[in-house]
C-alpha cells in the first residue's frame, strides 16, 4: 500500500521560554505533519513462491491450483508488520495476467494494492543485473534471520551480462543467458534476434551464440560452418537465418520446401528416405496437377478467411458471432487435401472419371458459387455466408474421395 515517510523529526528552535517551547512545538508539530516523503508503491521482500501446483494443492485445495501459481509470501521493507491484502496469509498474485516476471528468494518486488488484493508487479534492479539482484535482510532487523545470498537460479556468472543494444532498442532478458531484441541491424535494417546461450561477451554473435534465430529486412549476416568445403558465407538481403548444432523441422503432414529461384541442399552426407511402400518423386514441376488439385481448395479457405475477418469487424459481437468464427475455424482445419492416391492415379497413363459423380458434384459448386455472388453485404449477413462456406468444405471432401470420383482403367502406373 502507498505510504509516507517523514523528513523531519526534531524541532527546529529550543527555548528556554516553557510557554516559548510549548507554541514552538505545536508549529513544529504542524510543519511536520507536511513535511514527507510520500511513496505509491511499496518495496516487498521475496522470502518463498508458489509454482509447484501440487503444492498448492495440497496447502490450498485443487481450485487454487491456477489462482495461486506464481503468488509470492515475504515482508514488506518499511514495515514487517503490514498485512497483505485480502487476509493477510494469502499469497501476493502477479498484476499482469499474460506477461509473468517470476523472482527469486531475497529478491524485492514493487507491490501496489488494488481492488482489495495486493499485487507485485516487478523486480527491483539494484544491482542492474539480468541474472541476480538478491540483497537479503531488509525487511527484518532479525540478526539471527536465514540470509539467502545466491540461489541455483542466480550463482552462474555466465549470465550476468547485459545484452549490448543501439539507442531505441527492445531487448527482453531471462535469467539464463536468453533474450529476444527487436531493433535495429547494421543501423539500418530492422531486426528480431531471438537466441539461447549468448555468448560470454554480452554482444549478440550468430557463430559464437549456441541457437540463434536471426529475422531481417536487410544488411548481411555472415554465417560460418564447420564444413571445410563452406566454411563462411553471407546472407544478405531479406532474410531468416537459423544457426545451432541441431535444427529439426518436424511436420505431422507436410514440408514444403518452395523458392522462387533455387533450392540448395549442402553437406558432407546427404540422405533421402522413405517409409517402405512409398516413393522419391523428381522431375519438372507438376505446375498443372498442383493448381488443379489446390485450386478449389485455395478458393474456399480465401472464403472462409474473409468471412471471419468480417464477423470480426463487427462492433457488438454476440456470444453466437464467437462460436461461429470457432466453427469457422474448425472448419479451415479440417479442409482435406487430394491425397496421394488421387496423384498417382492422375499421373497415371490410363484413367477415367466418373462423369455423373463428378457432374453432381460440379453443379453443387456452382450453386454455392452462385449463392455466394448473390449475397449483397457479407458483413450484413455472416450466418448465411458460414454457412455456404461450410457447405462448400463438405463439398471439398466429395472432391477428394479418391475411390467414388476416379475410376482406374486396366492399366495404372506412373508413365516411364
Amino acid at each position: 500500500m502507498a505510504h509516507k515517510e517523514y523528513t523531519n523529526t526534531k524541532p527546529v528552535v529550543n527555548s528556554t521560554s516553557k510557554q516559548g517551547n510549548q507554541i514552538r512545538a505545536e508549529a513544529n508539530k504542524l510543519i511536520r505533519d507536511n513535511e514527507f516523503e510520500f511513496h505509491e508503491h511499496d518495496i516487498f521482500e521475496v522470502e518463498n513462491i508458489l509454482l509447484s501446483k501440487m503444492i498448492i494443492r495440497k496447502n490450498f485445495g485443487v481450485e487454487f491450483e491456477e489462482k495461486y501459481y506464481g503468488g509470492i509470501y515475504g515482508e514488506y521493507v518499511h514495515n514487517s508488520r503490514q498485512k497483505t491484502l485480502p487476509t493477510g496469509n494469502s499469497p501476493v498474485l502477479p498484476l499482469d495476467p499474460s506477461i509473468k516476471r517470476y523472482p527469486v528468494p531475497g529478491e524485492y518486488v514493487v507491490c501496489i494494492n488494488h481492488m482489495g488484493r495486493t499485487y507485485y508487479k516487478t523486480i527491483i534492479n539494484h544491482n542492474n543485473n539480468p541474472n541476480n539482484n538478491i540483497l537479503v535482510g531488509l525487511s527484518s532487523n532479525s540478526p539471527g534471520r536465514n540470509k539467502v545470498k545466491h540461489t541455483i537460479y542466480t550463482n552462474n556468472p555466465d549470465y550476468n551480462n547485459n545484452i549490448e543494444a543501439s539507442p531505441g532498442d527492445m531487448i527482453l532478458q531471462g535469467r539464463f543467458g536468453n533474450s529476444i531484441s527487436l531493433g535495429s541491424h547494421q543501423l539500418t535494417a530492422s531486426s528480431i534476434k531471438l537466441v539461447a546461450g549468448v555468448n560470454d561477451s554480452g554482444r549478440y554473435n550468430i557463430n559464437k551464440d549456441k541457437a540463434s534465430i536471426y529475422i531481417q529486412d536487410d544488411g548481411s549476416v555472415d554465417v560460418k560452418n564447420p564444413n571445410k568445403k563452406f566454411k563462411r558465407y553471407p546472407v544478405i538481403g531479406s532474410k531468416v537465418v537459423i544457426n545451432a548444432d541441431e535444427i529439426v523441422l518436424n511436420a505431422r503432414k507436410n514440408i514444403k520446401l518452395v523458392s522462387g529461384n533455387r533450392t540448395e541442399i549442402l553437406g558432407k552426407d546427404i540422405e533421402f528416405k522413405h517409409n517402405k511402400g512409398g516413393s522419391i518423386f523428381t522431375g519438372e514441376t507438376k505446375e498443372l496437377l498442383d493448381n488443379t488439385r489446390d485450386r478449389l481448395k485455395n478458393e474456399v479457405i480465401r472464403e472462409v478467411e474473409e468471412c471471419i475477418q468480417q464477423i470480426l469487424l463487427i462492433t457488438n459481437k454476440a456470444q453466437e458471432d464467437f462460436e461461429l468464427v470457432a466453427g469457422l475455424i474448425k472448419k479451415l482445419r479440417s479442409i482435406p487435401e487430394l491425397g496421394q492416391e488421387a496423384v498417382d492415379m492422375i499421373l497415371g497413363a490410363e484413367i477415367s472419371i466418373n462423369n455423373e459423380n463428378f457432374s453432381k458434384l460440379q453443379q453443387k459448386y456452382n450453386r454455392l458459387s452462385k449463392e455466394m455472388d448473390d449475397i449483397p453485404d457479407k458483413t450484413k449477413d455472416p450466418v448465411k455466408y458460414a454457412r455456404i462456406l461450410i457447405e462448400m468444405v463438405n463439398l471439398i471432401r466429395q472432391f477428394a474421395n479418391v475411390k467414388e470420383l476416379f475410376r482406374p482403367n486396366l492399366k495404372l502406373g506412373k508413365p516411364s
